[in-house]
């Protein structure tokens, strides 16, 4: 007789009214059914496990994480709510250099840290009091932004003859000189002086993320852009090793999240169709792992704009400063990276590949829509718009009809609040991420983390999903609020469907995969906050627990 499990006194919150039991074996849910009803479950040797009337949940799927990347950061400097360049340094001096020689930082941010650069933006002049010959690059809080110090630029031979890379911006001073603050590519250019990492130190950052994931009560989530194009991303070193990271971790049995991975190539900016398609004919065909696996390569990350706090998200309605920004692919007018763009999908499709773009901009995202309906892909393909924030009701729509899943990202919202509202204006940076109108018009809608960017907090996510709040404005809200059930959807099932999962996993149900979290107490889902304030109490994957810190 197999080995049973059986949870009782659960609390399914909006998944199932009651008080809940469930069974499992051999890594599966075997049924379900009311609490009155458990002892039917049990039989001789069973283990039992009594949830205590508190919240069950399926286990979350973060579907959009640079886990990764979140790795990395967790052994970088942490530099969020710094504000001055005295403050900076100080931090930076405490963390002191890497064994590669370089001092590595996360999290700043450009509304709240002021220098001494043009418009009042840090500079290199503002890290090189600290450190004149140490090379230093530290990333922004949206990863889109990185500032390197003047031993930096040297080292990566950036003068003021260099030119902007495609895709890419060197923010310069009156005379043409690099300031050290970098958009985009411009990044990746500076990631490529900096030494490459071992394999071991590529799985040592996924093993240190998924330590946090599971404590977190995540078990499944989406890795977006690893490969060629990652030397642009964060600290440029989730290239094509980190990928074979994940695949030597996953072999060995140490993979116990359920991983699926985007590749990506071209990176932040100035993607080509041409480097898309040679990079997928070097690696091969897709890996769809199969039911029950941990590890999946079969999507392709394209960034198909940057972000309005850079002004590099193509948009319709012209920003503060009259310009409208453009796709950051490759090309030299917007004709000409509409094209390119096409082509990219085309590249991607052909082979077999999912798409993912990162799209922001409402020109952009209509663009993609284009590419994809252009395809004839989408039916089987699930390709999806990554963030959406400015995406108009009509290409909801259009996305409703081909089938295609939003992946949006509430507490990135919530913490933001009015902060781009001189930007973008105050009623377009509030109606960003319109939630209930993409779930009422038959758009299969995700939320994520896309942590490092945020933290990867599931709770705060599905809170500010449902109250549409703002974390300086606790009390705004507006008529874009989901439910609680829609919510917990857009993290389990929804996440499990643009995985190709959803027959598997996602939810707790008969056959399905037995990933469940146990929180600490009983949700009041009438006070959706309640939620933010609760713990993991222990995480199960594969109905073994991985992680309990009462054993």
């Amino acid at each position: 007789m197999p080995q049973r499990t059986v949870v009782i006194n659960a609390d399914l919150g909006p998944l199932r009214s009651g008080i809940s039991a469930f069974s499992i074996e051999d890594g599966v849910f075997t049924a379900v059914v009311d609490q009155a009803q458990a002892a039917e479950l049990t039989h001789a040797g069973a283990t039992i496990i009594d949830a205590e009337r508190r919240t069950v949940l399926p286990g979350i799927d973060d579907s959009h994480l640079h886990g990764y990347e979140y790795g990395r950061s967790l052994t970088a400097c942490d530099l969020r709510g710094v504000k001055t360049p005295d403050e900076l340094n100080a931090r930076l001096l405490t963390a002191g250099p890497e064994a590669n020689g370089w001092v590595r930082g996360i999290g700043w941010d450009d509304t709240t840290l002021k220098g001494t650069g043009p418009n009042g933006y840090p500079c290199a002049a503002d890290l090189d009091a600290a450190f004149a010959d140490i090379p230093v690059i530290i990333g922004d809080a949206t990863g889109h932004q990185a500032l390197c110090n003047s031993a930096a630029l040297r080292a990566a031979g950036v003068t003021v003859s260099t030119p902007d890379p495609s895709g890419g911006v060197f923010v310069r001073h009156t005379d043409g000189s690099p300031t050290g603050l970098l958009y985009e590519a411009a990044v990746g250019v500076i990631n490529d002086a900096i030494p490459p990492l071992s394999i071991t130190e590529q799985k040592q950052a996924i093993l240190t993320a998924q330590q946090e994931m599971l404590r977190q009560g995540v078990t499944a989530f989406t890795d977006p852009g690893l490969g060629p194009g990652a030397r642009t991303l964060m600290d440029g070193t989730g290239d094509l090793g980190a990928v074979e990271a994940y695949r030597q971790l996953e072999a060995a049995g140490d993979l116990i999240v359920r991983v699926n991975v985007m590749l990506l190539y071209g990176g932040l900016g100035g993607t080509t169709a041409a480097a898309v398609a040679d990079g997928l004919d070097a690696w091969g065909a897709p890996m769809r792992g199969g039911a029950f696996s941990h590890l999946d390569i079969a999507q392709v990350k394209v960034f198909a704009d940057g972000i309005p706090r850079s002004r590099t998200a193509w948009v319709t309605e012209p920003y503060d400063d009259g310009c409208c920004g453009h796709l950051q692919v490759a090309g030299n007018t917007d004709e000409e990276r509409v094209a390119e763009l096409l082509a990219i999908v085309n590249a991607a499709v052909s082979r077999g590949w999912q798409v993912g773009a990162h799209s922001i901009g409402d020109r952009t995202i209509t663009s993609f829509l284009d590419a994809i309906d252009e395809s004839g892909t989408y039916e089987t393909l699930r390709h999806y718009v990554i963030h959406g924030d400015l995406i108009s009701h009509p290409d909801l729509v259009r996305m409703a009809s081909m089938q295609m899943a939003l992946n949006t990202n509430p507490s990135i919202r919530w913490m933001v609040g009015r902060s781009v509202s001189p930007i973008l204006g105050d009623a377009r940076n509030l109606s960003k991420q319109p939630l209930r109108t993409a779930i009422d018009t038959g758009v299969r809608l995700c939320t994520s983390s896309d942590a490092p960017v945020a933290p990867p907090d599931w709770r705060t996510i599905i809170a500010a999903a449902i109250t549409r709040s703002l974390k300086a404005e606790p009390d705004y809200t507006d008529a874009q609020r989901i439910t609680p059930l829609e919510a917990i959807r857009s993290m389990t099932s929804n996440a499990a469907w643009q995985s190709h999962a959803d027959t598997w996993r996602g939810s707790i149900g008969t056959g399905m995969a037995a990933d469940f979290i146990v929180l600490d107490t009983a949700v009041d889902w009438k006070d959706p906050w309640s939620l933010a304030s609760s713990e993991v109490a222990s995480t199960y994957v594969d109905g073994n627990c991985v992680y309990d810190p009462s054993r």
